[in-house]
Parts: structure tokens; C-alpha cells; sequence
């Protein structure tokens, strides 16, 4: 049995950091990225997407931890990679 929590993905706002190397937490190439993403903004390309959505305000990435960008969760049956390469490109815009 799938709970309801194990169908969301946990987005975080350094996925999509042009200034971050990608063994800094980037998940797209550079050109699908913008300099320092928020909370607010990855918010509005979701609602774009219509897709629902949690945002966790006082959570840091395990690997940023001295950082407090929050995270996303996301309700959606696509792959994680999938959703990610669209927010990326709805963000440039």
C-alpha cells in the first residue's frame, strides 16, 4: 500500500541555482537555471503546472544544511527528473 506522502516529490530551490556546480546540489545545466531561485517564485511555476503542492519553509538540504531555502513537495505521478526539467524550463520564462 502506497501512503499518500511516498507519491510526493520533495523539490528544493538549489535544483534549479545557476551559481551552484552540480556536486553543489544544481540539477540542470546552467541554461535552464536562474541566479538564487526562491520558495515564492518555484510556487508560482507550479500553479502555472497546476499541480498541488506543500512548501516546508524551515527545512535546509542535508548537503546545505548552514542554508535555509525550505523545500517543496509536490503531488504528481510523473518522474521526479520529468518534473524537474519543466519547472526548470518554465522558470527562465
Amino acid at each position: 500500500m502506497v501512503r499518500e506522502r511516498d507519491k510526493r516529490k520533495v523539490i528544493w530551490p538549489s535544483y534549479f541555482d545557476s551559481r551552484l556546480s552540480r556536486d553543489d546540489g544544481r540539477r540542470l545545466r546552467k541554461s535552464c537555471c536562474v541566479e538564487k531561485p526562491d520558495l515564492e517564485r518555484l510556487s508560482q511555476v507550479l500553479k502555472s503546472m497546476n499541480l498541488k503542492f506543500e512548501i516546508e519553509k524551515d527545512r535546509k538540504h542535508p548537503a546545505r544544511w548552514w542554508e535555509n531555502e525550505g523545500r517543496i513537495l509536490v503531488e504528481t505521478s510523473m518522474p521526479k527528473s520529468e518534473l524537474i526539467e519543466a519547472v526548470g524550463s518554465r522558470l527562465k520564462k
